[in-house]
């Protein structure tokens, strides 16, 4: 006898269960003003939030003390407001930069053989990166004197300073990049016999270049701070932002010492946009680290 269920199932005819979806649109593309607020707005809440965070520390000080946080009357008075201060604000904004542009065009390529070369060589990689390491963790003020010693107060020592700030960020970014290409796409190399140059220029550098770029916009907002702070050690010569901050911190002038933060902040700014504006611009169709893509 057999087993009703099996019966009944038996003789039940199969039916093949087809279920139909719709196509799901592609989300619209956001417009031009859309992107556009979703880009300055966030930083510019941000940037409201700061300065009425500054006018109630302010309005907090004793009125003797309240010229240590100029108000913005203050600074277009004693600062932006006088041409021939605007004129000497340009001319050191432009020093610093060609200080902080020099030491990336040093910083930049130097860290980028360096970290091809430790992916090569697997002996120099673990030889290499405790130095550089070393070198990150030592305060840069305390190897200054040397420099003085070795290079004098011109700018070559500056230019130093902020490769050696600057240098970091790329080797190791662009290292944990080569390293984090997939293998399977490498492999797929290999089997059609190619070098390990050819590897390296088709597969790995265009797989790792978003991370190096990462590393790029650290090393520039960084190239700045680096340039104004060899201007403070090095205050011979043609001086920049960092030398006229200390001019008008010793002359009481704190409107221009405020100014000059603003500038160089600007400045520090424009260089990190420009890494990701050119990152964007290179990766925007392929990779998910571009803005386009959200």
């Amino acid at each position: 006898m057999s087993d009703p269920i099996v019966a009944a199932y038996k003789s039940t005819p199969l039916k093949a269960q087809v279920e139909r979806y719709s196509p799901v649109p592609l989300a619209p593309a956001p417009s031009v003003g859309r992107r556009l607020v979703l880009s300055f707005a966030p930083p510019l809440i941000l940037g409201i939030l700061i300065v009425a965070a500054y006018a109630l520390i302010r309005a907090d000080l004793p009125a003797h003390r309240q010229f240590l946080m100029p108000s913005a009357e203050g600074l277009w008075s004693q600062a932006f407001g006088i041409a021939a201060f605007r004129s000497e604000l340009l001319m050191r904004a432009l020093t610093t930069i060609s200080i902080a542009i020099t030491g990336l065009a040093v910083s930049i390529p130097v860290g980028i053989m360096l970290g091809i070369v430790m992916f090569r060589v697997y002996a120099l990689e673990k030889a290499v990166f405790p130095y550089l390491v070393a070198l990150q963790s030592i305060p840069i003020m305390a190897i200054i004197p040397l420099i003085q010693s070795a290079l004098g107060f011109g700018f070559l020592p500056k230019v130093l300073i902020v490769a050696l700030f600057t240098f970091f960020a790329i080797p190791t970014t662009l290292l944990l990049g080569l390293k984090s290409v997939d293998r399977n796409i490498l492999e797929l190399f290999k089997l059609q016999n190619a070098s390990w140059w050819v590897m390296l220029r088709k597969a790995a550098l265009p797989s790792a270049a978003p991370t190096l770029f990462a590393g790029l916009r650290i090393s520039g907002s960084l190239a700045v701070i680096a340039a104004i702070v060899s201007e403070l050690f090095f205050l011979s010569g043609k001086g920049g932002l960092g030398q006229l901050l200390m001019n008008a911190k010793i002359d009481f002038k704190y409107e221009q010492m405020y100014a000059a933060l603003i500038v160089a902040s600007a400045l520090s700014i424009t260089v990190y946009l420009t890494f990701n504006w050119l990152g964007n611009r290179l990766f925007a169709h392929w990779h998910e680290s571009s803005d386009r893509q959200r």
